[in-house]
């Protein structure tokens, strides 16, 4: 097993793989078959608390940016080497990040309030940011269709967002007052599950 000081992220990935991030600021992935890491260690910025897999599970997506001013934005690193495909700086710090299950865009959530997606063809960004006044982005994640977007905030609301056309759909959705909160969509796309850190 991988032993490290804390954990910062796991993400399970296709083909039976496994990341974890430490806190240190360590990117481990390994083959869960054999039980062997698929390549050393990669080196990241510490505290790094979110990981997403693309769907074909090539590539591992990493937001960072804690306590490393000047240095914020989204990883992408090659599951099979370890190399970085790319780095998509942004103006404040990324806390979460989320593959489109049809490839094509990564959704980035931030700490200035902002969602930003990217082009996984040429990794620029897609369009302007997705920006609501509510705190900084906590999670984002995609419909298993790759059309809608939901993007948790800090105030507990979880805003709807039209991948295509990058307009929110209706008001954000209410919850608990000022309670730190995660969305995740149903396999069928047709519900979202929302967790609150008070227990609702």
């Amino acid at each position: 097993c991988y032993e490290a000081t804390i954990q910062g992220a796991l993400a399970f990935g296709p083909g039976n793989v496994l990341a974890a991030a430490s806190v240190a600021g360590e990117l481990r992935i390994w083959d869960l078959d054999e039980r062997e890491p698929i390549h050393p260690p990669v080196r990241l910025p510490p505290f790094v608390i979110g990981l997403d897999f693309s769907a074909d599970g090539s590539q591992v997506a990493v937001p960072f940016g804690y306590n490393n001013p000047g240095s914020d934005g989204v990883e992408v690193i090659d599951t099979r080497t370890g190399d970085r495909i790319a780095r998509l700086p942004a103006d404040a710090e990324a806390r979460s990040v989320d593959f489109s299950p049809d490839g094509r865009l990564l959704a980035s959530g931030h700490l200035d309030g902002r969602t930003i997606l990217w082009a996984t063809e040429d990794w620029q960004q897609a369009g302007q940011p997705l920006v609501v006044d509510r705190g900084f982005v906590l999670g984002v994640a995609f419909s298993p269709d790759s059309r809608t977007l939901a993007a948790s905030n800090e105030d507990g609301t979880v805003t709807l967002w039209d991948a295509g056309s990058q307009e929110p759909i209706g008001s954000a959705l209410p919850g608990p007052t000022d309670a730190w909160v995660t969305a995740q969509f149903s396999p069928d796309s047709e519900h979202l599950f929302a967790v609150y850190e008070n227990g609702q």
